[in-house]
């Protein structure tokens, strides 16, 4: 069991980890590293929940399978999971463009 990057409870919806985890797999059997498209070359990091006291959404890394606090530049599509370092893309949402 995972527990919330911003409280420590039981915030994370662990279907949604394991549907995840299970649906990323095939990106990896699919990745193309050579890829310009962001999408093709790095894993989208999963949205997993959110907290119950501070409202902010989760992330969880597919490499490291560790969740974290998420975040997003402004019109940058990729991140650095905080734990592993690894490069992740951005889910295509009004927030990651504003």
């Amino acid at each position: 069991m995972h527990s919330c990057p911003y409280c420590g409870k039981d915030c994370i919806n662990e279907e949604a980890v394991n549907m995840y985890l299970r649906m990323v797999k095939k990106f990896f059997k699919y990745q193309n590293k050579d890829s310009e498209i962001t999408f093709e070359r790095y894993p989208t990091v999963g949205e997993v929940g959110e907290c119950k006291e501070t409202g902010g959404r989760i992330y969880l890394c597919p490499y490291c399978e560790k969740p974290f606090k998420a975040y997003y530049k402004n019109e940058e599509v990729v991140i650095n999971c905080p734990h592993c370092g690894k490069i992740l893309a951005l889910p295509a949402t009004n927030r990651t463009f504003c």
